[in-house]
């Protein structure tokens, strides 16, 4: 069935990925490349301004630019968050098997810990809770888009893309910031 759906030879898929198993690996091991490759690389970019732990706008903007990012990536590329999906469903089984370094969980989880330093980041908020926060808010979010469509309008329009932006981007910033700061 997935040779016959991809146009390729049943016998050329198994040459090269060996069973159904090696095939969906390669999808999930792709998958997560093309994510640190988009996603990874915009934020080491981000992580690179030395205020973002020390200024609270800062550190706004960044989650701010960060959630655009990341909604924009995950609306591209819907079959990446099937995939996310499909494999928290497993467990992770899959994609705990790859390795890869640097990857944005470590980044993020390091930002996390200088911010709460700082004061920036909530005092009540575990630091390592950060960038798993930050990404099931988001994947979440957009899933559940398609569900309530008959409340927010179709999944691709531009209104809703920026709507969903703005409003996870909110809800991140306050969930997350010291509210003192806000």
């Amino acid at each position: 069935m997935i040779a016959k759906a991809s146009g390729y030879n049943k016998s050329l898929i198994y040459q090269y990925f060996g069973d159904k198993l090696g095939l969906y690996t390669e999808v999930v091991k792709r998958a997560d490349q093309i994510g640190e490759q988009i996603t990874g690389s915009f934020i080491a970019e981000l992580l690179k301004n030395e205020k973002l732990v020390t200024d609270p706008a800062a550190f706004k903007s960044f989650l701010e630019a960060m959630t655009r990012e990341m909604v924009s990536f995950l609306l591209e590329h819907p079959s990446y968050l099937k995939i996310l999906f499909w494999e928290a469903a497993d467990d992770w089984k899959t994609w705990n098997q790859i390795t890869y370094r640097p990857d944005d969980g470590t980044q993020l989880n390091d930002l996390a810990i200088a911010a709460k330093k700082s004061g920036i980041l909530r005092q009540d908020l575990a630091p390592e809770l950060f960038p798993i926060l930050i990404m099931n808010v988001t994947t979440a979010t957009l899933q559940y888009t398609s569900r309530y469509e008959h409340l927010l309008g179709k999944r691709d329009s531009p209104q809703l893309k920026e709507r969903l932006i703005e409003q996870i981007a909110k809800f991140i910033i306050h969930g997350v910031m010291e509210p003192s700061l806000l």
